[in-house]
């Protein structure tokens, strides 16, 4: 049996106890382990073969009967490339004539899933590249992911491939990566929809109720091969233990991850208030401002109409010389009374300036206040989405916070 620890290891860390009543418990409630945890995933596959091979039928399109005849499960820890290289750990890689499949279980996303297995299959199918004694560039390396927590649309089954999006030309058909969504196969089941024999096989991973175990397995050798193989794996103490500690350590990293970003997200509440205030004055700054441009234009149509008045004046005054020496003083008030408008206009522009020069400075602050904001959130590892929603900031421009 796999456990990922050795003998001394597990008996440090299982409590025997424990894992008897979670065994008893499992049985009053007519329930097995279930195989998106990485134990069972991993026992089931390097102990199913039947199993497997109908799995990888559907990927490789080869016969199931010479994939099990051909088949090489490999060592899960790949070799590191020099000192600085982290150890890579996968879940289960297997070799089939010049293909080399890594199969992972995905129960949760977290930020980075994505670029970790790819290095995986990357690594695995570098391997295999010089496992000879000359270079050989014609393995396929594969990746099958089987996702829990899914990422994208509502299809069953994505395969990726290295692709130009422009026109669709493929870089290479040597790296191909498939996401199975295992809930969208789990509801079909639960629809009573009719299933593949594949189709069967995918779903079985996601259930842990004996009777469905057993009614999805029937009649299929492969899939009663993986039945029998949960039901003994559900049996065993030391897959039941380390099944138990790793939830239970799971359970305790999610409560300190709670603890730790508590205080952060009030900071980021707190945030999102001074925000919301300060958007709420810079709309009525607005408001302010373009109340003023319709006073400014109004003294502007005012200012036209004196002009007209002042023009009719000249005529009048040419044609009656000496109502214009005695209407001289009135146009010199005139004329005084227009520049004082004038004056005052130019007032209001300067004012109109300042006003602007501060709203400006003020969206600066607020665009360095989300990008301050965006930075805490990305260290905090909270997803892009959320940083989009709550900052307002593009993409493009968290993309490029991350540079720093």
């Amino acid at each position: 049996m796999y456990t990922g620890y050795n003998l001394d290891e597990l008996n440090k860390l299982i409590n025997y106890e424990n894992a008897k009543k979670l065994r008893n418990e499992l049985r009053r409630r007519g329930e097995v382990l279930p195989a998106t945890k990485d134990v069972v995933f991993k026992n089931l596959m390097i102990n199913s073969h039947l199993f497997l091979s109908i799995i990888l039928e559907h990927f490789l399109g080869i016969d199931r009967k010479i994939i099990k005849n051909n088949m090489r499960i490999e060592n899960t820890v790949l070799p590191v490339s020099n000192a600085k290289e982290k150890k890579k750990v996968t879940d289960i890689i297997v070799r089939v004539e010049k293909n080399v499949v890594n199969l992972e279980m995905n129960a949760s996303y977290y930020e980075g899933l994505i670029n970790r297995n790819i290095d995986y299959i990357l690594k695995a199918k570098t391997e295999a590249n010089f496992s000879g004694e000359n270079y050989d560039d014609n393995y396929i390396g594969i990746q099958i992911n089987f996702d829990l927590d899914w990422q994208y649309d509502d299809r069953e089954i994505i395969k990726f491939v290295l692709m130009d999006p422009e026109r669709g030309i493929v870089l290479s058909k040597n790296l191909i990566i498939y996401n199975i969504n295992l809930l969208k196969f789990q509801e079909k089941y639960y629809n009573d929809n009719e299933l593949s024999e594949f189709e069967r096989a995918i779903t079985l991973l996601t259930l842990t109720k004996r009777e469905d175990i057993e009614k999805i397995s029937e009649g299929v050798e492969g899939l009663m091969e993986a039945k029998e193989e949960i039901k003994k794996l559900s049996n065993n103490l030391g897959i039941i233990g380390v099944y138990d500690y790793e939830k239970h350590k799971e359970w305790e990293w999610k409560q300190k991850a709670k603890e730790y970003v508590k205080d952060d997200l009030a900071l980021i509440d707190s945030l999102k208030e001074e925000i919301d205030i300060s958007k709420k004055q810079n709309e009525e700054e607005k408001k302010t401002i373009e109340e003023d441009k319709k006073i400014i234009e109004e003294d502007k149509k005012i200012i036209e109409e004196d002009k007209k008045i002042i023009e009719e004046d000249k005529k009048s005054i040419e044609e009656d010389k000496k109502i214009i020496e005695e209407d001289k003083k009135s146009i010199e008030e005139d004329k005084k009374s227009i520049e004082e408008d004038k004056k005052s206009i130019e007032e209001d522009k300067k004012s109109i300036e300042e006003d602007k020069k501060t709203i400006e400075e003020e969206k600066k602050s607020l665009e360095k206040e989300k990008k301050e904001l965006a930075k805490r959130m990305l260290v905090l590892n909270l997803s892009i989405d959320d940083i989009i929603k709550t900052t307002g900031l593009s993409k493009k421009e968290i993309q490029e916070l991350k540079k720093y």
